[in-house]
This record gives C-alpha cells, structure tokens and sequence, in this order.
C-alpha cells in the first residue's frame, strides 16, 4: 500500500480525514455525556484516552496533508514525524476502525447505563416532557432548573426566556386573577394556567417551587356553567313572574266567578220575589225562602256558592223557571252526563231570566237533537245586537272552557244554541 502522504487528492484521503473528524466529534459527546451522568472515573479515562487518541490521528493527518503539498520538507517536521508520514494509509484505516469499535461499545455502555440508572439528562428530558410547567429557583431567583412548558409560557407572557424566577413570580402576582384562592393567567393562545407556588427543602437548603398546570378545559366548562346558571337564574325569575301573574289571573277568575254567581243568584231571587208578589196563588213560597236563606249565607261568605247539589242540576233549574213564572217546554232527552247535563241547565236559567227580564216573556222553548241543544222564548224580539255579559259571557266560558261551542243570535228573534262536547 502507498503511503499516507502520497494518497492526497485521493477519494481514500477524504475519507480517512472525514472519518477522524467525527471520530474525535463522536468521543467528545461520549465524554461529556459520561461526565454529566457522573460515570466513574475508569470510564471517563477510556472514553478520554479514545478521544485523545482520534485527535492526534486527526492533527498527523492533518501534518501530513501540510508536508504532501510542499515542495520541499519542511525542517520543523521531527523524523518521528516523517516516519509516520511514511506508514500506509491501511494502518491508518486500521487505527481509525479500532477506535471507531470502541466509540460504539461507549456509546452502546451509556444507553445501557441510561436504561438502568437515573441521570440527569434522563431527569432533564422527563421535565422536559412534562404538559405543567415547572421552574426551581434559588430564592435570589436564580433558575436552577426549568423546563420547557415553564419557558414557553414565559414567553408568551413575556416575549422573553425565563431568566429570573423572582420577577417572573412577581409579574404573574401582579397580572393574575384570584379565584376561590387560585392563581390564573389568561395568555393570548386562549389557555388558562393556574399557577402555584411551594417550597423544597434539600440538606438544609430551600429552593423556590413554581409549577403551571393547564386548566383551560375545566375553567371553561366552570365559565360555561356560570352563563347557564345566570340564564336559570333570569328563567326562574320569569317564571316566578308568570306564576304570580296566574295566580293574580286565577284570583281574578275566582272572584269575576263569584260575581257572576251572585249576580245570577240575585237576579233569581229578585225575579222569584217579584212573582210571588203579582201571583202569590202561583209560586211556591218556600221555594222563596229557601233561595233567598242560601242567597245571605253566600253573602255572608258561609257558604262557597248557592244552590243545592243534593239536588239535579236539571230539576233546579226547571224548578227556578217555574219560580219566576216561565215555563219550560222541552222537546228531546236531555243529556245524562254530569257536564253536558249541567251546560244546559245553566243554559235554561239563563235563558229563563232573561225572557222575564228582557223579552216580558213566559215560556222558554228547548229543542234537543243528539248533542245540539236550541233553546228561544215567545218573549219579544231584541232592539238590537246582543251583548254578552254577566250570566250570557259566563255560560259561554263554561261551554268553550268544557270543549263545546255557543252561539246566541238576536234576529228575527233571540236563539242560543249549545253544542255538547
């Protein structure tokens, strides 16, 4: 083989040169990896000796480059150093694959080492990794370790790196906002970060704790949470509105149904006083007294309202016509349900009264067919139109309220006409 220095220019050159170089990057990593992890000393000796060894290999080549492209030998070369020059570039090779052998077996030791044993890069890089953030200060506020997560906040808080743990304390006390005792910052990324502050105690030495966990999810579902508790809020308050306006609407309801019963009631009463005093021959004067006994206790409010409900809604209603002086004509069955039979017993009264009152007429005509009641009178006919109010208004709310419909009609001549539900 030829020797090293006449190999210049030569892809094998190249070669051996580029591969001492990394050869001496190689053993430097190996070294200061070995020195951080704290290796014992036989290994760091080995691992400097490999990297001594690749430098001096990578310097004679070096040499010998210089002395292959004089033109003249150089008289500050020793012999020593023209024999090596000398020396075939395989024995270089050969050294070069020696230490490259023991390069690896090193770095193949600290992946083992690192795989059973805690160092620190391993500490480092688990920190590293950590979602929360987390710095460790001297109290003066020197940094002693801070990961990642801790100097990407810091920066997006500060558009800075993380160099002086005091301040940044200082400033996220000074910006953030409290609550239910906890610390929180809003950074422009949207997030929120609750920070919390501790204290580690180490061979009688104190050490600042600061850690930032990411409660952006729990807060935003609390600040969700809030704006449907206020939207509640607001909902009960409307509907404990609407419930009282009911309850002042069922009061009115109650009292308007009080009116109109005592209105009715009265006007009965007044109507069956007045026949027995043109035809005491033909009115039950018992009768009277009863209606009128049960017209004072409603007065009195002793009882809920008049009327006797031992009694068929029907029968008193025929028995309060024939009171006042009508008579009730009646062709069909009436209806034998409660509420339909009740509708048009309302509707006979009603219609009972307001022939004596209105039409100076003695018969009320009542034509059934099926659920269809029609009921007229052989009073006289109305000057004009109809309007519904006191007993008329409440027996059409009755009907419409019970499911059926009512239609009253003033020409030629009064009808009202029910239709059952």
């Amino acid at each position: 083989m030829r020797a090293m220095y006449l190999t210049k220019n030569t892809g094998i050159w190249y070669l051996i040169t580029v591969a001492s170089l990394f050869l001496v990057i190689g053993g430097l990593i190996t070294l200061i990896t070995g020195i951080r992890a704290r290796r014992n000393k036989g290994k760091i000796f080995l691992k400097g000796i490999n990297v001594l060894a690749g430098f001096s290999l990578f310097m004679i080549l070096m040499d010998c480059a210089r002395f292959a492209y004089l033109s003249e030998p150089d008289p500050r070369y020793q012999p020593f150093q023209l024999d090596l020059f000398e020396l075939s570039w395989g024995l270089y090779a050969g050294v070069e694959a020696v230490l490259l052998l023991f390069l690896i077996l090193f770095i193949l030791d600290d992946q083992r080492y690192r795989s059973n044993h805690l160092t620190p890069d391993a500490i480092r890089e688990t920190v590293d990794l950590l979602p929360e953030g987390l710095c460790i200060s001297a109290p003066d506020g020197t940094i002693l370790l801070s990961n990642m997560q801790m100097n990407a906040i810091c920066r997006t808080m500060t558009d800075s790196v993380l160099s002086d743990a005091s301040r940044f304390r200082q400033m996220i006390e000074t910006y953030a906002e409290k609550q239910n005792e906890e610390t929180l910052i809003r950074t422009s990324e949207g997030k929120t970060w609750r920070f919390s502050q501790d204290q580690l105690t180490e061979e009688e030495n104190q050490y600042d704790l600061l850690t930032a966990t990411d409660v952006t999810a729990q807060y935003k579902a609390i600040e969700e949470l809030r704006e449907k508790n206020e939207r509640l809020k607001d909902i009960q308050q409307r509907m404990k509105a609407v419930s009282d306006l009911f309850g002042d609407m069922f009061a009115t309801q109650e009292e308007m149904d009080a009116r109109i019963a005592l209105h009715n009631q009265l006007g009965q009463v007044l109507l069956m006083g007045r026949h027995y005093l043109n035809h005491p021959e033909n009115t039950d004067a018992k009768r009277i007294y009863l209606a009128t006994a049960q017209m004072n206790s409603f007065l009195l409010g002793e009882v809920q309202r008049p009327g006797n409900e031992t009694e068929d809604e029907m029968e008193l209603a025929l028995s309060l016509a024939g009171s006042i002086g009508v008579s009730v004509k009646m062709t069909g069955e009436p209806p034998l349900d409660h509420g339909p039979r009740k509708l048009l017993a309302d509707a006979i009264r009603e219609c009972a009264v307001n022939a004596v009152k209105h039409a100076n007429g003695d018969t009320v005509f009542v034509e059934i067919d099926g659920n269809t009641a029609l009921l007229t009178n052989n009073g006289s006919s109305p000057k004009g139109l109809i309007t519904e109010s006191g007993g008329l208004l409440a027996l059409r709310q009755r009907t419409e309220a019970a499911g059926g419909t009512m239609i009253v009609q003033s020409q030629p001549a009064f009808s009202l006409m029910i239709r059952f539900p």
